[in-house]
């Protein structure tokens, strides 16, 4: 019997998800879930709320959830699978477990020694000098150094990797194993009778077809859904807009994963921007993907920095459990574990940062719900237990 670490968004928790949780949960293994708040990694809030998303994985097995703080949860795949990591690792997980396109955790790790061999940099740098974006100068460089899988330009296959970059840098002594991704491809528009991908159930979800995004859902999770807890990003895009237009060029220099002077081209667009798309569209170039351009607008939008890029995150902030993972949510000591906010207010100063910031986007977030809430979710919040669900 292990503890098993799964790093998720469930954005939603799809039946592809469900035969992931119970795959890990096989010889009765303990699953620890670490999941986004409410903002993702692609630049974008999550379609319901992280609370509703942890409810969600304990009722299909998961069986103690914690949070991703939104500095490490919308951020690029390397900061997303460190802060991830490091929260399996500081709850005791022996294995890390995750969903992949070609099913081959051996492929997966010789992926992850090519990069970081010694001719890996030079070969990435000489290609980074034709203007194209990282992925992309990635893939052509392990190509060089003879990975011929594409398992660089599959989503799935590529952060599983950074998965293993991001334990082997942390010192993580134990297992990695994935489970071969079931279903519709990312981010498709195909329906088939067994499973759509989860980008058209968002969108499903957003026109108000809950019935249809049930469809392709746990049975778990049969009348789970309510509309009143459906985000659409669009009711906040005037906002960003807003907000956008009051920062200085440089405090858009001091945001996440910004670079080149960036800032400058990001100072002049927003003057002129009139929607969320055109700004974006109007920054993107062919070193910046769409989704990075997404991420850095919202970390300006919601007043995040470069202080926290690339650490660890200060704490585990649990969200749920049940009687068995309960027995393990003290963690092993090496970063506190809290499951109130008051346990927060006893940490230090950078906890305390991380927290506010927390606080900020889920205020934010809150006005993108079909019914808005009032500020202070963070401090009303309780812990779930799965008894208590209903």
């Amino acid at each position: 019997m292990a503890i098993i670490g799964i790093i998720a968004e469930f954005n939603p928790l799809h039946n592809g998800h469900k035969a992931l949780l119970q795959a890990a949960k096989a010889q009765d293994n303990t699953v620890v879930c670490v999941i986004s708040g409410n903002f993702v990694q692609r630049g974008d809030t999550a379609v319901i709320p992280k609370l509703k998303r942890a409810e969600s994985a304990l009722r299909c097995g998961a069986d103690l959830v914690a949070e991703l703080p939104v500095l490490w949860s919308m951020s690029t795949a390397q900061n997303f699978a460190l802060g991830g990591v490091s929260q399996l690792m500081a709850l005791g997980c022996d294995e890390i477990m995750f969903g992949s396109e070609c099913g081959d955790i051996n492929e997966l790790l010789n992926a992850a020694d090519i990069l970081q061999s010694n001719d890996f940099a030079d070969i990435l740098a000489d290609e980074l000098k034709s203007g194209v974006s990282f992925a992309n100068a990635r893939s052509e460089a392990v190509k060089k150094l003879g990975l011929a899988s594409p398992v660089l330009s599959t989503p799935n296959d590529t952060l599983g990797i950074e998965y293993i970059l991001a334990a082997r840098r942390l010192g993580f002594e134990g297992k990695f194993s994935c489970f071969k991704r079931i279903g519709a491809a990312h981010d498709s528009d195909e329906i088939n009778p067994l499973s759509v991908s989860a980008s058209l159930i968002r969108e499903k979800l957003k026109d108000g077809n809950l019935g249809f995004a049930e469809r392709f859902m746990p049975i778990e999770l049969r009348n789970f859904l309510h509309k009143d807890f459906i985000s659409d990003f669009s009711k906040l895009e005037t906002a960003i807009l807003a907000v956008l237009r009051s920062r200085t060029k440089e405090e858009l220099a001091n945001l996440p994963d910004i670079s080149e002077g960036l800032e400058n081209k990001l100072f002049l667009s927003i003057q002129r921007a009139t929607s969320f798309e055109e700004l974006c569209f109007s920054i993107k170039t062919k070193r910046y993907s769409y989704a990075r351009i997404r991420r850095i607008v919202l970390a300006a939008f919601l007043g995040l920095d470069k202080r926290f890029f690339g650490i660890i995150p200060p704490y585990v902030r649990i969200l749920g459990f049940n009687s068995n993972g309960e027995k393990i949510c003290g963690g092993n000591g090496n970063i506190p574990v809290v499951t109130r906010v008051s346990e927060i207010k006893k940490l230090d100063e950078t906890s305390q940062a991380v927290f506010s910031t927390e606080c900020k986007a889920t205020d934010l977030y809150s006005l993108s719900l079909f019914s808005p809430q009032e500020c202070g979710a963070e401090y009303k919040s309780k812990l779930l237990k799965t008894e208590c669900l209903t």
